[in-house]
């Protein structure tokens, strides 16, 4: 059918959504790069960062309890405080914020458009929201429930891995019982991690597939942008004809200047210049077949250049040498006696 977009869609039409803001999206993937990424921050900074913030709540609290302080020293003390505590969190969001920035740019393949600055109204269509609601709910209720499933049994797992230690708990001191409960919310988080992963590369290959399939296009399609890539046929037949016109009459115009016209009686024509002092061999300066070569012909008795009649000459020389190349030197035997017998016609004319 004309109308099945069953054609994959060309670099053309690729750029051209492109243009337009139409890129590659994996939300999934985005946020699960997102997570894995907050949760390597934390694994690595935390247990420094909490100890630096232990430091300096007990400075804090011994200062302020035992001394009259200036506010030179409060204002020390809270430096300290913004320095020690706010700082990691500033460059933890800053290291979260290009690493997901550089995710998103990797997905899109470094796509950006201002298309997609421009406000769109059809967006606020509510009629249209409701048009893809059944088949995004059906999607967001598979997704959850795939998701639910994947977490209680990796619940479970933990529970059934760590009973003992989750038994001892209530025995232990603060600083023990907290370093045991990080370090198993630690393998639960990482486990999900993995999970939000799997659920992302998923969520990448559909909505590749989607997005591939958004563009494809019909073989009419193809056929327009071919069309209009090559142009329209009747304006490229229109320039070439003018384009071949103009190289005729320019062609013919120097055939005035020519120094003989070989021809065969009807069919053929062949104008040939030659200067002794300047050209090391003849070059064709015009050739013509049927009803050009009776135009150079013409041109020649007007311009009273020698016509010399050579029927094999002229077909060989019009069918193997292009307008402005010299003539080979198989042909320079035959020229050598044209050209003599031309300069022996002119000399008697001159004589006499």
């Amino acid at each position: 059918m004309a109308g099945d977009k069953s054609e994959k869609p060309t670099q053309q039409r690729v750029r051209k959504a492109r243009e337009q803001g139409q890129f590659l999206s994996a939300r999934s993937l985005i946020s699960a790069v997102e997570f894995g990424v907050a949760l390597t921050l934390l694994s690595s900074f935390s247990t420094s960062w909490f100890s630096k913030m232990r430091g300096v709540t007990i400075n804090l609290l011994q200062t302020g309890m035992t001394a009259e302080m200036a506010d030179a020293q409060w204002t020390k003390l809270i430096r300290d405080v913004l320095i020690e505590g706010l700082l990691p969190l500033v460059s933890f969001g800053g290291i979260l914020l290009a690493v997901t920035g550089s995710a998103n740019l990797g997905v899109t393949q470094f796509g950006f458009s201002v298309h997609k600055l421009m406000p769109d109204f059809k967006r606020l269509n509510p009629i249209s929201r409701l048009k893809d609601l059944p088949s995004q709910n059906l999607k967001s209720v598979v997704e959850a429930v795939c998701l639910i499933g994947l977490l209680v049994a990796s619940l479970n797992s933990f529970y059934q891995d760590n009973t003992d230690a989750l038994l001892r708990l209530p025995f232990q001191s603060l600083p023990v019982a907290t370093a045991m409960v990080a370090s198993m919310l630690t393998g639960v988080l990482w486990k999900a991690a993995f999970l939000f992963f799997l659920f992302g590369g998923v969520d990448l290959f559909r909505q590749y597939r989607r997005h591939m399939g958004s563009m494809r296009m019909t073989k009419q399609e193809i056929k327009q942008e071919h069309r209009s890539n090559e142009g329209d046929p009747q304006t490229k037949g229109r320039i070439r004809r003018l384009r071949r016109d103009m190289m005729r009459g320019k062609m013919l115009k120097s055939v005035a200047t020519a120094t003989a016209v070989v021809v065969n009686p009807t069919h053929y024509a062949v104008a040939i210049k030659y200067d002794i002092d300047s050209m090391s061999s003849p070059v064709v300066v015009a050739k013509g077949k049927n009803w050009l070569a009776l135009r150079i012909r013409t041109i020649a008795v007007q311009n009273e250049v020698p016509i010399v009649e050579n029927p094999p000459l002229a077909r060989a020389l019009h069918g193997s040498i292009k307008v402005g190349q010299p003539i080979p030197p198989e042909f320079y035997r035959a020229m050598a006696e044209i050209l003599a017998y031309i300069y022996k016609m002119m000399g008697h004319g001159t004589s006499a």
